[in-house]
């Protein structure tokens, strides 16, 4: 037995204490119900700002009624699920929260993926409509004829021209033609709510299927937290398919009645005028983002008097401590960094509001516990190094159609992370590496098979390694180690191009390494870790 008696205890503000819920119904059984008694609590407060668009609780409220008519039109019931691709705007909280009023899944799809992914997700998610914003329709297309599954297709008009006709309507009509007459089902805690992909163990994308009861757990311990006040402003920047801008944003702001700022994507042009046009008081990002701005903007040019910003929220990746303390002597912004994957609805640790323990991710989120165990599923003692597990009301139900997958995963309650790590006696957990293979570039999880699988089909390819490599800014990149079939020429470039219209652009490698063999075991099978100690610290 493991003596917990000497870990700090992180300081919550109860629920009930909380100024932005002072008045406020704070239980409920699923969040569509949360997000309608918000609604009915503030109509008129604005929830959203994007741009020079403004829409009120209320507004999103109506337009999510009308998108709901429609799927009830189109037979979409309880338990399935309707399917998103929109680059980040209100449109997506339209059709997301109008699906969950009628206790379907929302299927977020990342739309950097090709044809053949897009083609993967929709045969395994099985959605009934899925909502398609131009900018990303002619590769959807592709993905949808090749397809075995076909759902219904609403395209979310937007500026971008394409040739592809396959969507049956626009949202734009939806929204001017059916009623915002409420449309909520009763639902309950266990029901599931949101279907996100992530790599895993595997060479495909798994769906992790997420219940009311998730992220309602996560929308507490946000609000107990304590950060948070009245008439904070958030920023959203990150893609809006991710679990962070969704499960760990977007919910708990609204359950706290507050309001987000969405831009389409981090711009440094932009970030600091919309900080001070919208009063934002919190910002979530990543290191690479936060590493730019601290490095490329001179505080001379802000207008101080104008700022409200005094949060930096930051995970995905491990943030630099010199950063963190450069980004609060040179901005005064407080940066807060954390851990948690999509799993566990987003987030596990977290480091602020406790005494500063430099390299630590933080300690266990409110309302979860962490732990650090051996592959017997035992709890280590404090110092030994062994997988990162989480437990609590946040872990999600369990992949979609993967039943080995969860049994690897989900042990006695406890989520299995797949990373190494440590923990002091102060209940400081401290990551050290994965035992997966799987690559963190920038906060996007890809899965060396992914890339190695069509790089093997290439008539000049013999063997191929895909394996990270170390980057202070991102993580870690992506790097191609190729054997190339005898008498046979190739260039890096020519690598590159190849995969151009096969996997997603964040997954293309950004070294390539031409080499006449790999470190194996005595099976013949390729030993990655020897294979990244060849490189040393090499970029």
């Amino acid at each position: 037995m493991i003596d917990k008696s000497k870990r700090y205890e992180r300081t919550c503000v109860p629920l009930q204490e909380i100024a932005a819920l002072q008045g406020r119904k704070i239980e409920f059984d699923s969040i569509a119900e949360m997000f309608l008694t918000r609604v009915r609590e503030n109509p008129d407060d604005p929830l959203v700002y994007y741009y020079d668009d403004v829409a009120s609780y209320g507004q999103v409220n109506d337009r999510a009624n009308a998108v709901a008519h429609y799927l009830k039109e189109k037979d979409v019931q309880k338990g399935d699920t309707v399917s998103v691709m929109i680059l980040n705007a209100p449109e997506i909280y339209y059709t997301m929260f109008g699906a969950q009023k009628l206790g379907a899944v929302t299927g977020a799809v990342n739309y950097m993926l090709k044809g053949p992914e897009i083609a993967y997700v929709l045969e395994d998610s099985r959605p009934k409509v899925a909502f398609v914003g131009s900018d990303y329709m002619e590769e959807f297309a592709k993905g949808w004829r090749i397809s075995a599954h076909k759902p219904v297709i609403v395209e979310v008009v937007t500026d971008v021209e394409h040739t592809a006709r396959i969507a049956e309507t626009t949202l734009k009509d939806i929204l001017g033609e059916y009623p915002a007459d409420e449309c909520l089902v009763a639902q309950s805690l266990d029901d599931p709510v949101m279907l996100l992909y992530s790599s895993g163990t595997t060479g495909m994308p798994k769906g992790i299927l997420l219940s009311n009861r998730n992220e309602l757990a996560i929308c507490k311990g946000k609000a107990v937290f304590g950060t948070s006040r009245p008439g904070d402003v958030f920023m959203i920047i990150l893609p809006m398919f991710h679990v962070n801008p969704l499960c760990v944003w977007t919910y708990p702001i609204i359950y706290l009645g507050l309001t987000i700022c969405i831009r389409k994507s981090f711009s440094p042009k932009d970030f600091w005028p919309a900080l001070m046009r919208y009063g934002v008081t919190t910002v979530q990002g990543v290191p690479a983002m936060y590493s730019y701005i601290y490095n490329a903007v001179d505080p001379k040019t802000i207008d101080f008097n104008k700022l409200k910003l005094r949060m930096a929220f930051t995970g995905a990746a491990p943030m630099p401590v010199e950063l963190i303390h450069g980004f609060k002597e040179k901005f005064g912004v407080e940066v807060v960094d954390g851990y948690g994957l999509t799993e566990a609805t987003g987030v596990s640790t977290t480091s602020s509001g406790i005494p500063e323990n430099i390299g630590s991710i933080g300690m266990a989120f409110p309302g979860l516990e962490v732990e650090i165990m051996d592959d017997h599923n035992n709890i280590l003692p404090y110092g030994e190094r062994g997988e990162i597990c989480v437990k609590g009301d946040a872990v999600m139900i369990g992949y979609l159609n993967k039943p080995e997958a969860n049994a690897e995963s989900l042990k006695d309650g406890w989520l299995h992370t797949g990373d190494m790590g440590h923990m002091d006696e102060m209940g400081y957990v401290y990551i050290s590496g994965r035992i997966k293979e799987m690559i963190n570039r920038g906060g996007e999880n890809i899965y060396p098979r992914e890339i190695e699988i069509p790089l093997e089909k290439h008539p000049k390819i013999a063997e191929v390694a895909v394996i990270g490599a170390p980057d202070e800014a991102l993580g870690e990149r992506v790097r191609a180690c190729v054997i190339l079939n005898e008498g046979c020429n190739m260039t890096a470039d020519e690598v590159k191009d190849y995969l151009q219209d096969k996997i997603a652009k964040y997954k293309l490698p950004e070294f390539v390494e031409f080499m006449k063999d790999f470190p194996r075991n005595p099976t013949g099978k390729i030993l990655k870790q020897e294979l990244k100690k060849t490189f040393g610290g090499k970029r």
